[in-house]
């Protein structure tokens, strides 16, 4: 393909995103992560899902504005903008009208599944948006950490990134230094059995979760907090499409999780409210989280 012709399908691409509500996309190429952990795994080669696969697209959605001012208080059930944002299994449904502009030229394009069969955050890095933080996370200057990822393997050949953003969290160890179960020893490097969102969604609660977590009954956002890159995203949000949209639902949300109604929900209820949400969380851990958390609201009260 022409350099002209590649030019072309990739600002076609660039502006469709832009005009249905994807705030962060790049390209890059779809040559296999080398040194990817996983030997064995379909994620670590785009190929491996489509023989002719020449490009990678990541699209990212803003989630900074997707929180909760009753978090800060003990008898509101505290989870994350991950969470609530929908796109706790990657970004999807958002990504069909750029598969189908790719097939309408002719071309294929497989999005990655919620799951997915490629390493996002590597592919997200590789195509410009960002950089690995100690945390693990991706980092982007414009967005922090709050980037809901998404990506398309496809045989169409784009004008794609060739020069990764260098990592800018230098001596900073600020979320190392605030994650209360020392989840971060290492940087850029997360301890998953050490972490409490893993915790919070499986059975035996060690008791040294059960101290720290205060309000938190799903999900984490403690290393996420303490990011210089979130300060302004945690003072004042940026004003995005999903941030409007979910400013409308906030009273409605946080009628939701306030801890006494939490602990009479049924399991069906419990369903019909989260289910679209996707996190896979048995109801069984969800309840013994609420109770743990409703204590800790009463012992506060009493003190």
């Amino acid at each position: 393909m022409d350099k002209m012709k590649k030019d072309l399908l990739s600002e076609k691409i660039r502006n469709l995103a832009c005009s249905i509500g994807i705030d962060a996309i790049g390209f890059t190429n779809a040559s296999e992560f080398s040194g990817y952990p996983l030997k064995d795994s379909k994620r670590r080669d785009p190929k491996l899902s489509l023989p002719d696969a020449k490009a990678i697209i990541v699209a990212g959605i803003y989630i900074g504005g997707i929180t909760l001012p009753k978090w800060a208080d003990p008898w509101y059930g505290r989870t994350s903008r991950l969470f609530l944002s929908e796109f706790f299994l990657d970004v999807v449904k958002p990504l069909k009208p750029i598969v189908d502009l790719i097939k309408n030229e002719g071309y294929q394009a497989i999005v990655c599944e919620e799951g997915s069969n490629l390493p996002l955050k590597l592919a997200a890095i590789r195509a410009g948006l960002g950089w690995q933080g100690k945390h693990s996370l991706l980092i982007s200057k414009k967005y922090g950490t709050f980037l809901a990822l998404g990506g398309i393997i496809t045989n169409i050949d784009l004008e794609y990134n060739t020069q990764e953003e260098p990592d800018k969290c230098k001596k900073c160890d600020k979320c190392q230094s605030a994650c209360p179960l020392n989840a971060l020893s290492q940087p850029y490097l997360l301890n998953r059995e050490q972490c409490m969102s893993h915790a919070l969604s499986n059975e035996g609660l060690p008791k040294k979760v059960k101290d720290v977590m205060e309000n938190r009954i799903i999900d984490c956002e403690i290393c996420q907090q303490a990011c210089p890159w979130n300060k302004k995203h945690i003072k004042n949000p940026l004003t995005t499409n999903m941030t409007i949209s979910f400013q409308k639902m906030v009273k409605d949300w946080e009628k939701f999780f306030y801890l006494p109604d939490l602990a009479n929900l049924s399991e069906k209820e419990y369903k019909e409210k989260l289910d679209h949400l996707k996190i896979d969380i048995p109801f069984s851990l969800f309840h013994r989280n609420v109770l743990i958390a409703l204590e800790k609201a009463k012992k506060i009260k009493d003190t």
